[in-house]
């Protein structure tokens, strides 16, 4: 698998930065109460953080810095920066749409998300990642609530994506997400900790996430050292160089 494209789609499981300065805003907490469920999601205009992210796979680890804006719902934007102020790829990501710039090997890629869907061999688009990436409960899909102990268990089948939360019933924040894809048995499962505050909202800062592929594991760490919330608008610069290929 490209491993630029692999870095690219990892960080959007998490945050990351920008060096724009930004004016900050407060996080809003929005508590949804759907049937028994109680949950703190974060809410806001446009979001930036940065950090490092780390990739496992095949026995083989690689780090890296990223940054990452986000447009709620709308732009999911991501710089993988190896180090000494070197960019090696540019993501982009909108509702319907997936770009990517690869600087070490000067290629580009512009598809749709059956790429991705295709690639991982789970079913792809903008919500799932936005939310995967956020930590954030969506109540969509048949549903089904779970009595747990200390956590709040929701079951939710939309099509053929199977997903699990586990929701702190003291915290109101979601501390593990497992998608299914229950065609191919592929699944994602995302552990979110280091909770710090965001504006007035806690925030997970650290997100372990395994991709299962085939029965094969791909881990990857992402630890946010700085997450901010703004209502500047932020832009998402992304244009390709006339000599590179496309993919």
């Amino acid at each position: 698998m490209n491993k630029i494209l692999l870095y690219g789609l990892v960080s959007m499981l998490i945050l990351a930065g920008c060096k724009k300065e930004v004016v900050p805003a407060a996080a809003e907490t929005v508590t949804e109460t759907v049937g028994r469920v109680s949950v703190q999601n974060i809410e806001f205009n446009y979001l930036t953080a940065k950090g490092q992210l780390k990739l496992d796979e095949a026995g083989e680890s690689v780090s890296s810095a990223y940054s990452l804006r986000i447009k709620k719902d709308s732009v999911i934007w991501m710089s993988v920066q190896p180090g000494l102020g070197i960019e090696a790829a540019r993501l982009k990501v909108t509702q319907d749409s997936v770009f990517m710039i690869n600087r070490l090997h000067r290629e580009y890629l512009a598809t749709d998300y059956s790429y991705l869907s295709e690639k991982f061999k789970i079913d792809m688009n903008y919500d799932v990642l936005q939310a995967i990436l956020l930590g954030n409960y969506q109540p969509l899909g048949q549903e089904k609530i779970m009595e747990a102990e200390q956590l709040q268990h929701i079951q939710q089948l939309r099509t053929n994506l199977l997903f699990d939360y586990f929701i702190g019933r003291e915290s109101q924040k979601l501390q593990q997400l497992n998608v299914k894809d229950q065609q191919t048995d592929n699944t994602i499962t995302v552990q979110y900790n280091n909770f710090k505050q965001v504006g007035q909202v806690a925030f997970a800062h650290e997100l372990v996430a395994e991709a299962m592929k085939s029965g094969k594991p791909a881990t990857f760490t992402l630890n946010h050292s700085k997450v901010t919330t703004t209502n500047d608008i932020l832009d998402f610069p992304l244009s390709v160089p006339a000599d590179y290929k496309k993919l």
